[in-house]
C-alpha cells in the first residue's frame, strides 16, 4: 500500500526541448530559452508542446 502511495504523488516527467523562448507561466522571472533541454510533468509538457513552444526530446508511448 505504501508503494502505491508514493507512485501517486510521483508524477510521470518527460524530456521537452524547447524551440521557442517563453516564459514560465507560474513563474514570469524565469525565462526558457530555444535549444534547452527541460524535465516537465507529462500534463505541463503536452501543454507545452501544444502551444509550439517545445518538441519532445524522448519518445513517449
Amino acid at each position: 500500500m505504501e508503494k502505491e502511495k508514493n507512485e501517486k504523488n510521483e508524477e510521470k516527467k518527460v524530456s521537452i526541448k524547447v524551440v521557442q523562448d517563453f516564459l514560465d507561466k507560474f513563474d514570469t522571472t524565469i525565462r526558457y530559452e530555444a535549444g534547452t533541454v527541460l524535465e516537465f510533468e507529462t500534463e505541463r509538457a503536452a501543454d507545452v508542446v501544444s502551444r509550439g513552444l517545445a518538441e519532445y526530446s524522448e519518445h513517449i508511448g
